[in-house]
């Protein structure tokens, strides 16, 4: 696939430098008219720590500035002298060249990496800073892009020339490369005709719903899956959602008209053995609501591993079924004596059908 997308952005290079010299650009919203530079600064002991609790391993890129002609040139480069092979990069612009913002989000995907919004201040990452215009675009080459509203915003608009005299054909041409890019990134093309309407003066600030409608944010979660499986002796309902930092496994089982629920960490063989030795409590969260919080003692079969899998069973009562079939998402939970626990989360928004036949088969 990597071969593919570096294809594909060369051959879109290639089209815009034979729209005569076409300069194509996207307003400045930030106020910082620099040129983008890059950096990946150490943090201070307790942000290391809650970042690595749901990014691990991932180095912090700060992206902040404008993006000009050797921006995406610039940032491989970075990447390149100090051997990052897996980052996140918070980008803070207010825009600039969109061609360039383009090739900045194609070597974001290349290289696998994920983006947000943030900035950096005193060893903390701080989630307030802006990314607009073609800063969105470059946004868009995250795996994962995430995008949590609060302090942050995300917005796009129209395209525009410093050449007033473009012709109509190069803009629709622009315009189908945009729209292209967008499609390959996996962001729904309705975001170029929003961004269409919206003139260079102004701007379309994205709410997280906007953004995840439009697939511009996807908070490094890919879509939950649910299917039938079959085993020696049983039918079960498989659900897994695989996310940038790991995937959440579950299986439903049916016994004798209960459902049991196990609940799966998908890992490395070493990290599952690892939370074996060191795990004390486990549960599972109906959204907000805790079932069953049980220590290894009190129900040590309630949590095992296999594999490269760490799994937590629960037997469901009738009021546990009631709270799942309201929730939006199930969290698997693996804790300790103290406060941390590791978790995985899926959305079973678009597959509760699924959960509440395979729940009612049963029953009844």
């Amino acid at each position: 696939m990597g071969n593919y997308v570096v294809f594909f952005f060369l051959a879109i290079n290639m089209k815009l430098r034979l729209l005569c010299g076409l300069s194509i650009l996207l307003s400045l919203w930030l106020g910082n008219s620099y040129a983008m530079t890059f950096s990946a600064p150490k943090h201070e002991f307790y942000d290391v720590f809650a970042w690595e609790n749901s990014h691990s391993g991932k180095t912090r890129i700060y992206a902040d500035g404008e993006i000009t002609d050797n921006t995406a040139q610039e940032f491989k480069a970075f990447v390149m002298a100090n051997k990052i092979e897996n980052a996140m990069v918070l980008l803070n612009s207010g825009g600039g060249s969109l061609v360039e913002g383009m090739r900045l989000g194609s070597a974001i995907r290349e290289l696998g990496f994920d983006t947000g919004i943030a900035t950096y201040s005193n060893g903390k990452m701080i989630e307030q800073g802006t990314c607009a215009s073609a800063c969105a675009y470059a946004f868009a080459g995250g795996i994962g892009r995430n995008y949590l509203g609060k302090g942050t915003r995300l917005g796009i608009h129209q395209f525009y020339s410093a050449d007033p005299n473009v012709s109509n054909q190069a803009s629709q041409e622009v315009s189908g490369l945009i729209v292209a890019y967008l499609q390959k990134m996996g962001v729904d093309a309705f975001a170029f005709s929003a961004a269409s309407f919206v003139g260079k003066e102004n701007m379309l600030w994205l709410t997280v719903e906007d953004a995840e409608k439009l697939q511009f944010a996807n908070d490094g979660a890919f879509p939950t899956t649910a299917e039938l499986k079959q085993s020696k002796t049983d039918t079960y309902l498989k659900v897994e959602q695989r996310r940038i930092n790991g995937t959440a496994r579950l299986l439903f089982f049916c016994n004798n008209k209960h459902i049991a629920l196990t609940g799966g960490l998908v890992t490395t063989e070493e990290d599952a053995k690892n939370k074996d030795d060191w795990a004390t409590r486990t549960y599972l969260n109906f959204d907000n609501n805790t079932i069953q919080l049980e220590t290894r003692t009190k129900n040590p079969k309630g949590f095992n591993v296999s594999g490269s899998v760490a799994w937590v069973t629960r037997t469901l009562t009738g009021n546990d079924l009631n709270k799942l079939m309201s929730s939006k998402l199930i969290t698997v939970g693996i804790g300790s004596d103290g406060a941390m626990a590791y978790v995985g989360n899926a959305d079973i928004t678009k597959v509760k059908d699924k959960i509440g036949n395979f729940i009612n088969n049963c029953i009844q």
